[in-house]
């Protein structure tokens, strides 16, 4: 993710979020939660990227987090 430019970036936040639905509950997606998670939160954080990328980052990481996060908080 942190590669790409913004447009790129915007579109792979998107993808991850339909992977996160797609993956589900279980715990496959767990697991694809907790390695994209801090992928997520560095563009979401990142001053410097885009504003359409850290919006798609922010999208797939709360669709992620009510999807397939085990941890309540």
């Amino acid at each position: 993710l942190p590669a790409g430019k913004g447009e790129e970036q915007a579109l792979a936040g998107t993808v991850l979020a339909l992977l996160c639905l797609q993956m589900g509950s279980g715990p496959e997606g767990e697991e694809v939660f907790r390695s994209l998670k801090p992928l997520l939160v560095s563009i979401l954080t990142d001053s410097a990227a885009s504003p359409s990328a850290r919006q798609s980052c922010a999208t797939a990481l709360g669709m992620c987090c009510y999807i397939a996060a085990a941890d309540l908080e």
